[in-house]
């Protein structure tokens, strides 16, 4: 390999340094081909898989918002009934043969019905509920956050006793133990 000096300084290349380069131009551009539509590729994939997430949360969103929107309509036209359970006196389970007495008088909100005369017929059936329950507790388990857990596990087996209807809440109106 011999190196011709011109006047520039600067040594030109040889028949075999201009194949190279050749080759390695050529070379160049088609992995920076291969490069460029892989990306293309990658970035098509994305936007079509993002736009298709999108346009299903979209469509979700959509959905919740109407079906919102009905329940408000349905609440305004029916709206929640606060029906009053006369009091209940009940003994709890003390265990040592000494009766421990409780006397509940409470307000469950109901909404679904049409008006509060059809819901007057219910009351044995919510005040069997409350009955039942209270049998089972113990006055160890009223105590502290216990009516808390008490109120919470009333309204689990109102809501699942009048199914058709939706109870909302219970209102702990009197609860005094003895």
């Amino acid at each position: 390999m011999s190196e011709t000096i011109t006047g520039g300084g600067a040594p030109e290349p040889s028949a075999g340094d201009e194949k190279r380069q050749s080759i390695a131009a050529e070379a160049k551009p088609r992995r920076s081909r291969k490069k460029f539509l892989f990306i293309g590729l990658a970035a098509l994939v994305l936007t079509v898989g993002g736009g298709g997430a999108v346009f299903l949360e979209k469509g979700r969103l959509l959905h919740s918002v109407q079906s919102g929107v009905a329940d408000r309509a349905s609440q305004m036209l029916h709206p929640p009934i606060i029906l009053g359970i006369p009091s209940i006196v009940s003994n709890l389970d003390n265990g040592d043969g000494r009766p421990v007495y409780v006397k509940l008088t409470a307000k469950v909100e109901i909404s679904g019905a049409r008006d509060e005369a059809s819901l007057q017929n219910m009351i044995p059936q919510v005040q069997d509920i409350f009955q039942t329950y209270l049998h089972e507790t113990r006055p160890q388990d009223i105590r502290g956050d216990g009516i808390y857990r008490l109120r919470e596990a009333m309204i689990r087996r109102l809501r699942a006793e009048l199914t058709p209807l939706q109870v909302t809440n219970l209102y702990l109106v009197e609860f005094l133990i003895q």
